[in-house]
């Protein structure tokens, strides 16, 4: 089994090099897939290429390294399954924020063979840079969601997953390109992917922490991103029907996530500061659906955090 581990960066050297030192300590109860890593830099400049030629220099695992000029997420992903599709049967996907545990890969392996599923995700838990303020870590804001392992799910997320690559040929389009940096290409690429009538089951062993910088860890980076998924959400639901017949259900469903956010707002003395955010972030999703429906998509990487 050829499986290619895609990786696309941006400017992020010291999480480049975090990444590949848990890709280093990958182990297999078994006898181990023939692995390629594929990292796509998305820095014009090639920032990343001397990182990618030191590191590589030490790895056993083939490292190949490509730039891509086209500033935007799923540009880069789009050049790494063009260099990977010609040889990998299974394709993973990791980000460099992220830091995979050692049995993550095996993991998802395992639960693709015994589910005969044609992509398997699993969790992707916070690992934060510094301690968070009691009201982040009680909001629970960057916390993931877990289901049993088996579960199918409707959506997965490229910093966790593995993907059969002869499913991608019922994708008629890969990732969505006008998207470019604002995020969420991968949500609107899955659910296209399960639309096309391919499979997605959850294995919760295959775990993958994200790194949370400082300067995540700030209301108007949980509000802005909570706008962001609202937009995308809004795109891939116009996607879908055919342009504007969703805008009416968007925009009533947006003005009701305003309304309840505005509730919990006003209750503020009450619950804290911790639910006081959260309604904040409910109110601003609810004004991302309705500006996405009516067009508006936010370009939220368009300056990238963390190293």
């Amino acid at each position: 089994m050829r499986v290619a581990l895609c990786v696309i960066t941006h400017r992020r050297p010291a999480g480049l090099t975090r990444l590949f030192g848990a890709l280093e300590s990958l182990r297999f109860r078994g006898s181990p897939p023939e692995l390629r890593i594929f990292v796509i830099d998305n820095d014009p400049e090639g920032s990343a290429r001397d990182v990618v030629r030191e590191i590589a220099g030490r790895m056993e695992t083939p490292v190949v390294y490509r730039g891509e000029k086209r500033r935007g997420i799923p540009q880069a992903r789009n050049a790494a399954l063009a260099v990977a599709l010609g040889w990998a049967d299974s394709i993973a996907f990791v980000d460099d924020d992220d830091v995979p545990e050692p049995d993550w890969l095996d993991e998802l392996i395992r639960v693709q063979v015994e589910s005969g599923a044609d992509a398997v995700t699993g969790p992707c838990p916070p690992r934060f840079e510094v301690p968070p303020p009691a009201w982040v870590e009680k909001g629970g804001f960057f916390e993931s969601p877990r289901w049993p392992t088996g579960t199918r799910r409707h959506v997965a997320f490229t910093g966790n997953v593995l993907i059969r690559t002869e499913s991608l040929a019922s994708m008629g389009e890969l990732f969505d390109e006008r998207l470019a940096q604002c995020g969420g290409e991968d949500s609107e690429f899955f659910q296209r992917y399960v639309w096309s009538g391919n499979t997605i089951v959850w294995c919760d062993t295959a775990v993958v922490h994200v790194q949370v910088p400082a300067s995540r860890m700030r209301l108007r980076w949980i509000l802005s991103r909570a706008y962001r998924t609202g937009t995308t959400e809004a795109y891939v639901a116009r996607k879908r029907n055919t342009g504007w017949r969703s805008v009416p259900r968007l925009v009533a469903v947006g003005v009701s996530c305003v309304a309840r956010g505005i509730g919990r707002l006003l209750a503020t003395v009450v619950l804290g500061r911790a639910a006081a955010a959260r309604g904040l972030r409910n109110a601003s999703y609810g004004a991302g659906l309705i500006a996405g429906s009516l067009g508006h998509r936010y370009a939220e990487y368009r300056h990238m955090d963390g190293n």
